[in-house]
């Protein structure tokens, strides 16, 4: 199974109701406990505004609130929006059911961190969601992002934009485009939207696969 069909299946997965503990650890990859955790900001998240997009069921969000941020999760999903709000509502974290592009263009305050996490970014036509973390990002602001590896079956893709089938919350099929871009391609994307590139980092989930599952880049806007 494709890593992503695999991330997609979990993201959606229904779960308990009512209110969690929030997660101890950010995740940037379908497997818990690989590679960093929420320190690549490189940030004292204390009182920072951040925001996911494509937050799911809200896990990553609610723990960035856990460690002291102003932070709003994202998603065009009503089902996983509401999941997010009775899990971690309770964590002071904000959840917002709206496409990840429109809500970048309907804000003006400046933040310092945008993530996605197999989310929006990757998702999105790069140009236009990579111009709008750039807009709303403060000086020093970090853009990080996780998406599918594009050698995670050892080869490159035929093609750098793929469409993806997954299983939606009520059960139905979705179809979303995704953009199977590898680091060179993503760092000419985001040096046009005026972000510098920061890490990029090769991650493998589970450990012992043969080739990198997961994409994760850090960005800032100078």
């Amino acid at each position: 199974m494709d890593v992503w069909d695999a991330h997609a299946e979990t993201a959606f997965a229904r779960g308990p109701t009512g209110p969690l503990e929030p997660p101890r650890r950010f995740e940037w990859t379908q497997r818990p406990g690989i590679g960093p955790g929420a320190e690549v900001l490189g940030l004292d998240l204390t009182g920072r505004h951040v925001v996911e997009l494509g937050c799911g069921a809200g896990r990553n969000t609610a723990h960035l609130a856990a460690a002291g941020a102003v932070v709003t999760g994202v998603d065009r999903s009503a089902a996983q929006i509401g999941r997010a709000k009775a899990h971690y509502g309770h964590t002071g974290a904000r959840f917002v059911q709206e496409g990840a592009a429109l809500h970048l263009s309907r804000g003006a305050e400046h933040l310092d961190a945008i993530v996605s996490v197999f989310g929006a970014i990757g998702m999105t036509e790069p140009a236009r969601i990579l111009a709008l973390c750039s807009q709303r990002l403060a000086r020093n602001g970090v853009l990080a992002f996780s998406v599918p590896h594009p050698q995670r079956t050892g080869a490159a893709p035929a093609t750098p934009r793929t469409l993806v089938e997954v299983t939606l919350p009520d059960g139905t099929k979705g179809s979303f485009q995704h953009w199977d871009f590898d680091a060179s391609a993503w760092a000419r994307v985001l040096t046009r939207a005026g972000l510098s590139v920061a890490t990029v980092q090769d991650l493998f989930a589970p450990a012992d696969v043969r080739w990198p599952t997961t994409l994760l880049i850090t960005a800032r806007k100078p």
